[in-house]
């Protein structure tokens, strides 16, 4: 497993494309927020792009953790990525 703390200091949102977008998906993908079991987003195969497969599962890690379901990796989500 990937213990490397992730690295997020900007606003992720949908539609963006950006190299945090990938370590967004590797943090979800390995702390029981899998986008996606195969293909695209599935670890190990984590992507750029922020689309709506990421948001939903961002909206998820957000209500397990009492935050509005957004879908927004804002500073409040950001803050309980920890590794």
């Amino acid at each position: 497993t990937n213990t490397t703390p992730v690295t997020l200091t900007k606003t992720l949102k949908a539609g963006m494309t950006d190299m945090e977008v990938k370590e967004l998906q590797k943090y979800l993908n390995t702390h029981g927020y899998i986008l996606t079991t195969t293909g695209i987003g599935s670890p190990n195969n984590e992507t750029n792009f922020f689309g709506q497969l990421t948001k939903s599962v961002v909206i998820k890690f957000q209500i397990a953790n009492k935050l509005t379901g957004d879908g927004i990796v804002g500073p409040m989500t950001r803050g309980l990525m920890k590794n």
